[in-house]
């Protein structure tokens, strides 16, 4: 049976018996299946405790604050997987953006640390089970904590044989298929639909979707790089991995350089379509995990789209 999920909208069509939603790390968290233990959202909330910096008592808040704390392996394992995607990706997910993301969004930010203008991955360093931040370097997990959530929340349903919808905010896992709506990120209702065709997808979408100031150009998206706002107005990333590999792809992808981007997740075989202003691109590895695509706007395809160069991005961000 076909489950139907809107990306950073809410679940409609959902062919269990049971959905439940609670507001957990600053989003709504639902969670649809036959049976749902209170163990899923307990996860959650966990994740929340180590990883938010929205709240004083938090880990990685306190890590911040301090610069030097022993970590146990639920918050290592995170940073290692967060260090390896860093590498990965060149340097476009960074979770040592604290300074600059804090500085975005200051006025909703509760963690209190020290705040300088530093920021690099290097500055971190795991000595056993100890986290050094030097230089005055704070963490943000929001790129990727979510992912991380729902890969732990997905085992409960997989180890109990479970189909099950987990989606937060623009992170979804659907164990068993489901069709998958994906929100204009500049005005109302959908931009496209689509079909997952495998056993567990794991779809990550990052956009502006209403969190920019004065426009679309000023957004929540930094390129690490820049320390400035990204130009894509949404890119949806999926595949049969992890939902934290995915989520810590699909934020560092939407501040690469389109050429980048389209290379990168070519050479990870996932799919993925990027909404940039005026037009489309879609992955060349899409239909190994969708079917029945639906745009519910005529798509305009960026140039050649799968061959699409992004020339003049590079260049853009060289001089930057």
């Amino acid at each position: 049976m076909t489950r139907i999920i809107f990306v950073l909208l809410t679940l409609f069509g959902i062919a269990f018996s049971i959905e439940r939603t609670k507001y957990i790390m600053g989003v709504p968290v639902s969670i649809s299946a036959e049976e749902i233990p209170e163990e899923a959202f307990d996860i959650f909330k966990k994740v929340d405790r180590y990883f938010s910096i929205y709240r004083n008592d938090s880990f990685t808040c306190k890590l911040n604050k301090e610069k030097k704390l022993e970590a146990d392996s639920f918050f290592l394992e995170l940073l290692l997987l967060s260090i390896d995607i860093n590498k990965e990706t060149d340097g476009y997910f960074d979770i040592s953006l604290g300074n600059i993301t804090y500085k975005y969004g200051e006025w909703i930010y509760s963690c209190d640390f020290r705040k300088t203008d530093t920021t690099g991955m290097e500055n971190i360093r795991i000595d056993g089970n100890t986290v050094y931040l030097k230089n005055g370097v704070s963490l943000d997990f929001g790129g990727i904590a979510k992912g991380y959530a729902i890969d732990r929340a997905s085992e409960i349903f997989r180890k109990n044989g479970l189909d099950s919808v987990i989606k937060a905010s623009g992170d979804i896992r659907c164990l068993g298929k489901c069709s998958i709506c994906v929100k204009n990120p500049v005005g109302e209702g959908v931009f496209l639909c689509f079909k997952t065709k495998m056993r567990e997808t794991a779809v990550s979408t990052s956009g502006v979707y209403e969190r920019f100031i004065g426009s679309t150009d000023n957004n929540h998206l930094i390129n690490p790089k820049t320390g400035r706002s990204s130009g894509v107005l949404s890119i949806t990333v999926f595949g049969s991995i992890d939902s934290a590999s995915i989520d810590g792809y699909s934020t560092a992808v939407s501040v690469m350089p389109t050429k980048k981007t389209v290379e990168f997740l070519n050479s990870k075989k996932l799919g993925f379509f990027i909404i940039k202003k005026g037009c489309v691109i879609q992955g060349k590895y899409n239909s190994l995990y969708i079917s029945d695509l639906t745009f519910f706007y005529q798509p305009v395809y960026c140039k050649d789209n799968e061959n699409y160069d992004g020339k003049g991005e590079q260049e853009k961000e060289n001089r930057e």
